[in-house]
Order: C-alpha cells, then structure tokens, then sequence
C-alpha cells in the first residue's frame, strides 16, 4: 500500500477498509476464508490496530464475520441476502440509467456508452463456449461500471460498489451456469442503445427486466454457492 507518511489515521482506514473490499470483490479473498490478522498487517503494511479497526467495518457491512476464537472470514451469502441486495441494485440501476439519459448527449458520456455497447456485443460473440458464472458476473460488474461513472455521484458510486461486492460473496470458483446464460447479461445491448437514442421509457423498462433476470440466474446457481 506504499507509505503511510502523512497521511491521517482516518485516510489510513478508509485506504485499508476499501483495499480488503476490494480484494472480497475480485475474488482474492473467497467465502469462508480466514483474513488472519498478522498475514494482513505484513501485506498492507498497517498496524494490527488498524487492521482490527478495518475489519470490524467490514464486519458492519455484512462482508466479514468476527468469531472471538477463530478471529475473522469472509462471511457467506445466502440467496434471501442476495435477494434483498438486488432489489436495492434493481432502484440503483434504474438511477443510474436516468442519469446516463441525462447525459446521452454529452461527446464525452456518448463515447463511454459507446465503448460499452461496442464491448457488451464483443462479449456476446465471445462466450458462447464458456458456461462459468464468475465470467458473467464480471460482464455485467463491469457494464454497471460505465453508468456509475456517469452519474457522477461518489455516493452512489460507493453504495453500488458495497451492494456489488456483497454479491460478489458467492463462492463462485468453479460454479458452472445450470440456467441460461442469457440471463446473466441480458438486455445490456438494448439499455444502451436505448440511452443513447434517449429512449428513457424503453431504457428504464429494459433495466426493471434485467436485473430480474439476474436474479433468477443467480438463484438459480448450485447450493454450494450459497451459505
């Protein structure tokens, strides 16, 4: 994480908590795995006691559970929790979309939905061989991304990040996709060909069907990958 030189004890924090979601994002840091105190304090570079502060955020978030004995791990997700966390991305979503409409014609947010339609489709033409869930999961993180970033808005950047990263709790290393994999990315292309013809009916519309098809994908995931 570099020096800490000058930096305040609250940005220290906040650089740590932020580094350790990230890490449960990308999937470095799985379901159930032990996040032992003394291993984090060499990797970040941080004091036990920052490490232990960090930690116990991230246990307010629901991301990580602290056993007085066995320390703390990367808590487990169940398919209610996963449920309830699409129901408040489905609202995000559909702010998110609203703002990107907002700027459709704007050169510089054009060009970034653009690039994602342009990346939405080369995904579609790629993956029909590959039926691996954390594949699809990825794709639709990284479309989400572009509108988030649109909106301007570090709140609603961070709450969407937080929501996604509880997601992102599901034990996904080789969890193969049973339902179709349509669902996992579906109406993407179409979102953001809606927006950008400023489309906001059709746009806000195809976002409600959407997420709802992920969720059914995601519930339709195998039992291992929940809690």
């Amino acid at each position: 994480m570099g020096s800490t030189i000058g930096r305040s004890r609250a940005e220290e924090l906040d650089q740590l908590v932020r580094e350790l979601r990230d890490r449960i994002h990308r999937g470095e840091f799985v379901p159930g795995q032990r996040l032992v105190e003394g291993d984090l304090v060499n990797e970040t570079g941080m004091s036990r006691g920052r490490v232990r502060e960090a930690l116990r955020i991230l246990e307010s978030e629901n991301l990580v559970e602290i056993n007085r004995n066995k320390g703390a791990c990367v808590r487990r997700i169940s398919r209610k929790e996963v449920s309830d966390t699409l129901e408040v991305m489905r609202a995000l979503s559909i702010l998110m979309t609203d703002k990107a409409i907002s700027r459709a014609e704007d050169p510089e947010a054009r060009k970034a939905l653009q690039a994602a339609l342009d990346q939405v489709r080369s995904f579609r033409d790629q993956v029909s061989g590959f039926d691996q869930s954390r594949l699809f999961m990825d794709q639709n993180a990284r479309f989400w991304d572009v509108f988030a970033e649109l909106s301007g808005n570090p709140v609603l950047i961070d709450t969407r990040m937080r929501l996604e990263t509880t997601l992102f709790r599901l034990e996904l290393e080789g969890a193969r996709i049973t339902s179709s994999k349509d669902k996992w990315t579906t109406r993407h292309e179409e979102i953001l060909e809606a927006v950008l013809a400023g489309d906001r009916d059709t746009a806000l519309a195809l976002v409600n069907e959407s997420v709802f098809d992920v969720e059914k994908a995601m519930l339709a995931l195998p039992d291992r990958a929940f809690s």
